[in-house]
């Protein structure tokens, strides 16, 4: 086996409205309302990155169920081969992740042994968690059929803030850059609506028809910002495999060659225990029929209203406990990362 790439994908959950959950108010107020906060419709991007420090083009997933629901290519999109794909509820599923291996790995891993003069049979490996997805049965028959150059290693469960590069690396800088351009935009259209005279009003531009090709816009920007640190995404690579695994330990490579020639090891049927968990959808999130974004509408921070009683507090191995966090400060980063 002649291995040439070793790649690692995550999936991440966008909003189409990406709208931090942040506001000014006064101090000592106990209701703050966060306006825009309240509509959590998203698409999902797969995201990864190679040991070598390349960034693979982006899947983005639309909610959907024919093509009608995707925006157009632009020429920025096809430039930078981006997948734009449907599923009925956003997701990524069988079929997008079978798309994503045709559509994204296999051109990508072409290219590259193209450039470095590899063996045409040269082998990918492909870090991935344990969703059910990635896990199942359908899939890994998919890659023994179809792509049997294809090595799938799986990050154990509750281990992909420690062990996968996309986790630790990629998705928050990701996410901001395309909050940013956003905050940006938003800005910019406040700006034009002030300097006319006009009642400040997004809503007219937010329609799913603008807001979408704008997303895949800001998604290709804040991509290609971050694929310039790849000095960054080296140092995440190596704290996630080499501090932890060395695996570019000789020894250790020709040992584990060993056991395979000898039948001891096969990591294609090796699947951890556990899953990783999966957040519920929201409805707001899976109905993309509404033509407009309801961005006035607030969601509000502050006092418990129900008088349900709180049960006891676990406490857990940090010592940490859940009531004493400030949940208005804590940001979206993370929401859908654990697909």
């Amino acid at each position: 086996m002649h291995p040439s790439l070793v790649i690692n994908m995550d999936q991440t959950g966008v909003n189409l409205v990406p709208v931090d959950s942040r506001t000014y108010e006064s101090r000592g107020c106990k209701d703050v309302k966060v306006i825009g906060a309240e509509d959590k419709r998203q698409i999902t991007v797969c995201i990864a990155s190679s040991l070598h420090g390349d960034f693979l083009p982006l899947q983005l997933i639309f909610t959907g169920k024919t093509k009608a629901c995707l925006p157009e290519s632009s020429a920025a999109s096809i430039a930078a081969s981006a997948h734009l794909t449907f599923s009925e509820n956003h997701w990524s599923s069988q079929e997008t992740m079978q798309q994503y291996v045709n559509e994204v790995i296999v051109p990508f891993s072409q290219q590259r042994i193209a450039e470095h003069d590899l063996k045409p049979d040269a082998h990918i490996v492909l870090v991935l968690d344990v969703w059910s997805v990635h896990k199942s049965a359908e899939f890994r028959k998919f890659l023994r059929d179809k792509h049997p150059r294809i090595h799938l290693v799986f990050v154990p469960a509750n281990c992909t803030s420690k062990l996968q590069v996309a986790d630790v690396m990629l998705q928050r800088p990701f996410k901001h850059g395309i909050k940013r351009r956003f905050n940006l935009w938003a800005t910019s259209k406040i700006a034009e609506q002030l300097a006319a005279g006009m009642p400040i009003k997004l809503t007219d531009y937010l329609k799913m028809k603008q807001i979408k090709p704008l997303l895949l816009q800001w998604c290709l920007d804040s991509w290609a910002r971050i694929e310039d640190g790849r000095d960054m995404i080296k140092f995440g690579w190596h704290e996630c495999c080499v501090r932890l695994y060395d695996v570019h330990n000789v020894e250790k490579r020709k040992a584990a060659v060993a056991e395979v020639g000898r039948g001891e090891l096969d990591a294609r049927d090796f699947v951890p225990q556990g899953e990783e968990p999966v957040p519920t959808p929201d409805a707001a999130s899976e109905n993309d029929s509404d033509d407009e974004l309801d961005v006035m509408k607030a969601r509000i921070f502050g006092e418990r209203k129900s008088k349900r009683k709180r049960g006891q507090v676990q406490r857990y191995g940090g010592g940490i406990n859940p009531s004493q966090l400030d949940w208005r400060e804590s940001g979206d980063d993370s929401e859908a990362d654990g697909m």
